[in-house]
């Protein structure tokens, strides 16, 4: 049996789906009340609870030969905190295979910069990954550079949106509403990307449903026990060539308009007393200021995956009906 836990989350959702179609007996631990109808639909067993509730996290475990968690606290849907499920209910959740000798824990996190101590989800993902070394769970991390699917709608797009299942981005979340607000459509209907940081800044930006493609193979693979890795797209790319990528897919002239890392720098540290999340979400905007350049092809190759690239994917989604 594998748990997933962020099971009703996009990226639970997409490896989910990838484990059940290969064949592996899943079963989903999600929330009461979360929309979760379509993973039962496809075979998983749904586990009730919550990180934030220990027990519930324990008996999700027993019986689990591995755990693949993908939840996080950055979009949080109802009272929640940093410290309730990245802090405690990882805590919980490592404790929880240990006492259950789960052999295998995959987890995603996030790349390493010089201030992961300044933004709660690095500051949190930095701990869970020095929890995880100190166990006796063999863990699989994934240090991945930027999904697609979130950052190139942040910019300005809804089209990387497209076939979303459980789309991050869609969420509830006061702040993030507001923010996806300002910046919608801003590609599709004015040819304008509203980008954070340097034109320079190189990412291997990554399609969502390759980097659940690279957990849901490394599940079970001794050769991926007790390892940290990057993985990226196929591409490094700048934000300039990013946007001549909408620009040639859109079939139009598209624009940049590049802010100022030290902006969100600041609005982060204005937020800070007001609202962990909303902090947060400006703190990620700043550290996108930092290259994330992973060359992940020669893991891609070896696990069978064929990474998507930032044309073909924009293309891809494209061909979808608009949300």
């Amino acid at each position: 049996m594998i748990l997933v836990v962020g099971a009703t989350g996009q990226l639970g959702t997409a490896v989910v789906r990838r484990l059940v179609a290969a064949g592996q007996p899943v079963r989903a631990f999600v929330r009461n009340g979360s929309r979760h109808e379509h993973l039962r639909a496809i075979g998983a067993e749904l586990a009730f609870g919550d990180l934030r509730e220990p027990d519930s996290v324990d008996a999700a475990c027993r019986g689990a030969r591995a755990v693949v968690a993908t939840a996080n606290a950055v979009v949080p849907e109802g009272r929640s905190s940093f410290e309730a499920v990245e802090g405690r209910g990882y805590a919980a959740l490592i404790s929880a295979c240990e006492r259950h000798a789960v052999e295998q824990l995959v987890f995603i996190s996030v790349p390493v910069t010089p201030h992961d101590d300044s933004v709660p989800l690095f500051r949190y993902r930095r701990l869970t990954e020095q929890r995880l070394r100190q166990s006796r769970v063999s863990y699989t991390i994934f240090h991945s550079s930027l999904f697609m699917d979130d950052w190139y709608a942040f910019i300005g797009s809804r089209i990387p949106l497209r076939g979303a299942e459980s789309a991050t981005l869609d969420r509830r979340y006061w702040f993030l509403k507001a923010f996806m607000k300002g910046v919608d459509g801003l590609i599709d209907k004015h040819g304008i990307a509203l980008i954070a940081g340097s034109k320079r800044v190189r990412h291997a930006f990554i399609a969502l449903d390759d980097v659940a493609e690279f957990m849901a193979r490394s599940v079970g693979r001794t050769e991926m026990y007790r390892t940290v890795t990057q993985i990226g797209g196929p591409e490094v790319l700048t934000w300039e060539e990013v946007v001549a990528c909408f620009s040639r897919v859109l079939d139009k002239p598209v624009r940049a308009i590049y802010l100022p890392s030290g902006l969100f720098r600041a609005q982060r540290a204005l937020l800070a007393p007001l609202s962990e999340a909303a902090s947060d979400i400006m703190g990620l905007n700043w550290l996108v200021g930092f290259d994330t350049p992973y060359d992940a092809t020669a893991l891609a190759s070896k696990l069978g995956i064929r990474l998507t690239g930032t044309e073909q994917f924009l293309r891809q989604k494209v061909a979808l009906p608009a949300v």
